[in-house]
């Protein structure tokens, strides 16, 4: 690819206007969106050119996409594919699923028109102070090519593989996050029936020792991820405590949804065997089912 002259930016929204901003600060740009204000807010605080005809694109090597959903990226890239120079760049920035990454990439195929998942990890805040963080997947050669307009939208990238793959970590990320976000509603809704300090539980869940990080950053890097479920806090008295937990919470009549279904889980790894066994061996059941939690060793 010859030197980034100019990056197209589609989707003014609440990412897509401080991400578009961003970019215009080292390369010209030229945006679309079907809101006029911000169109009329791009061309002022940005100087950026409004894309009126996608014949414009013609020699515009790099393409950002941060559009509201994966039918929209499908319609813009139907619409600019014949127009954009061979072996440009797409970058699309929205959060997708890996399958709509692929129809991405069969439209963009016939024209010789690469395309990279950049799924960006980021409120509009960190976007606009430029901390955000980028989960890349796409080809190397593709990446490198549009490494520089990678660089204007965040310092911190993550290339997690293939194409789709960025996608599918910030999908699970985000899954991840909502799920502990019920759980935690579930956990304060118990705390405030029982006369527990939210600020003191919020400590408490907070603590790198004790709290909401040791299930990641201990018992899933090293136990799931090493197979070592020996010693530890055996899966029975996990499975113990959760019978508590749902017994203190019908006695204060709190209604529990996420906690109940992970209940079921311990449960289920109990009569598997796996009793004995650190708690983080529930994810031995996954394994029983075909779809490990991580990738067999060897």
């Amino acid at each position: 690819m010859t030197d980034i002259s100019k990056v197209a930016v589609y989707g003014l929204g609440n990412m897509g206007f401080p991400l578009a901003r961003r970019i215009a600060d080292r390369f010209p740009v030229q945006v679309f969106d079907l809101n006029q204000d911000m169109l009329a807010k791009a061309k002022t605080e940005l100087g950026a050119e409004e894309i009126a005809d996608p014949k414009a694109l013609s020699a515009t090597p790099v393409v950002v996409l941060c559009l509201p959903s994966p039918k929209a990226s499908l319609a813009v890239l139907r619409q600019i594919a014949p127009h954009l120079p061979k072996s440009a760049v797409v970058v699309e920035t929205s959060t997708v699923n890996p399958d709509d990454v692929l129809a991405c990439r069969d439209v963009l195929a016939p024209h010789d028109i690469r395309l990279i998942d950049a799924s960006l990890m980021a409120g509009v805040s960190q976007m606009e102070a430029g901390t955000a963080s980028l989960l890349i997947g796409g080809e190397p050669s593709a990446i490198a090519d549009c490494q520089a307009v990678l660089d204007a939208i965040a310092e911190k990238q993550t290339v997690f593989g293939p194409l789709g793959t960025g996608a599918a970590a910030k999908v699970i990320n985000n899954a991840v996050a909502h799920a502990v976000m019920v759980v935690v509603a579930e956990a304060g809704s118990m705390a405030t029936a029982t006369g527990v300090s939210i600020e003191k539980l919020v400590d408490l869940l907070s603590d790198p020792q004790m709290g909401l990080h040791r299930p990641l950053t201990y018992r899933f890097a090293k136990r799931v991820v090493e197979g070592d479920y020996a010693g530890g806090m055996p899966l029975d008295a996990a499975r113990k405590d959760s019978r508590l937990a749902l017994d203190l919470a019908q006695t204060e009549g709190v209604p529990l949804f996420a906690i109940q279904a992970a209940h079921s889980v311990y449960e289920m790894a109990f009569r598997s065997g796996y009793a004995r066994d650190d708690y983080a061996a529930i994810a031995k059941l996954w394994d029983d089912w075909q779809v490990p939690a991580v990738p067999k060793q060897g």
